[in-house]
C-alpha cells in the first residue's frame, strides 16, 4: 500500500529555499470550480521524463505558461530541468533533446518541484495528456517532498474531444490538433514550448466551451469527465 509506504520512508531533508516555496504555494489563493472562465485563472504544464513508468522513470524537466482570462501571459512561465539519479538512455535523449550533460546539470528535484508549486499556487492545471502528467508531478513531490499534492486538473484530450467530437473520430495527437487549428510549432519536445501549444489549443477549447453553455472551471470539468464516461460505456 502507498500510504504504508509513505510511513516507512524517512522524511526528506529540505533546504531553507524549498521550504520557503512550499510555504509560498500554501498562501496561494485558490481558483474556486465557480469562477467564469472569462476571468479564471489557470496554469498549463508539459514535462519531459526518462521514460513512460511512473515506476521506473523520472522527470526530466517541467515547462508551464498561465492563461489569464483567456489569454495566454507569455511573461510569465515556468521551464526547468531536473537532475535525475541517473542519465536516460541514448533513444530516449533523442525523444526529449536534453543530453546527459543537461540532465546532470539539472535542478535539484526538491527545489524545482517546490518552486513549480509555488508558480502555479491555487490554480487549476491543464495539460495534454493530464494523467500521465499528473501522475509523473504527483508521485514527484510525495518521493521528494514527502507531501501529497492533487491541484485540480483538466485534460485537454478529453476536453477536445467534447468539443469537437466529430473531428476526434480523425484527430487523435496534439500535433494533429496543432495542425486542424493552424497552430504554430515552436520546438517539439520540449516542455515549454510544448505547454506552449497546448495554451494556445486551451484557448480555442474555452472559447468553445463558452459558446456550448460551459461557463466556469466545474463546467470544463464536467464536459471533459461526461466525455470520458460516455467514451467507457
Amino acid at each position: 500500500m502507498k500510504w504504508l509506504e509513505r510511513l516507512r520512508r524517512p522524511a526528506p531533508v529540505l533546504d531553507e529555499a524549498t521550504r520557503a516555496a512550499i510555504a509560498a504555494w500554501r498562501r496561494s489563493v485558490i481558483v474556486r470550480p465557480h469562477t467564469p472562465t472569462e476571468v479564471a485563472e489557470f496554469v498549463v504544464v508539459d514535462t519531459e521524463t526518462s521514460g513512460l513508468d511512473v515506476r521506473h522513470h523520472t522527470l526530466l524537466s517541467i515547462g508551464a505558461v498561465i492563461v489569464r482570462e483567456r489569454k495566454v501571459v507569455m511573461g510569465e512561465s515556468f521551464y526547468r530541468e531536473i537532475r535525475p539519479e541517473q542519465a536516460s538512455d541514448r533513444e530516449n535523449v533523442v525523444i526529449h533533446g536534453i543530453g546527459h550533460a543537461a540532465q546532470l546539470a539539472g535542478g535539484d528535484p526538491a527545489r524545482v518541484l517546490a518552486d513549480f508549486m509555488a508558480f502555479t499556487g491555487g490554480r487549476p492545471l491543464v495539460a495534454y495528456n493530464a494523467p500521465f502528467d499528473r501522475e509523473m508531478i504527483e508521485a514527484a513531490v510525495d518521493r521528494h517532498l514527502g507531501m501529497r499534492w492533487q491541484p485540480v486538473w483538466i485534460d485537454t484530450t478529453e476536453l477536445v474531444r467534447a468539443m469537437f467530437p466529430a473531428e476526434a473520430l480523425d484527430l487523435k495527437t496534439l500535433d494533429d490538433w496543432m495542425g486542424r487549428f493552424g497552430l504554430a510549432h515552436y520546438e517539439r519536445h520540449n516542455a515549454l514550448a510544448d505547454a506552449l501549444c497546448t495554451a494556445q489549443l486551451f484557448q480555442i477549447l474555452v472559447a468553445r466551451a463558452q459558446v456550448e453553455g460551459f461557463r466556469t472551471v466545474k463546467d470544463l470539468l464536467r464536459a471533459e469527465k461526461q466525455h470520458h464516461w460516455q467514451r467507457k460505456r
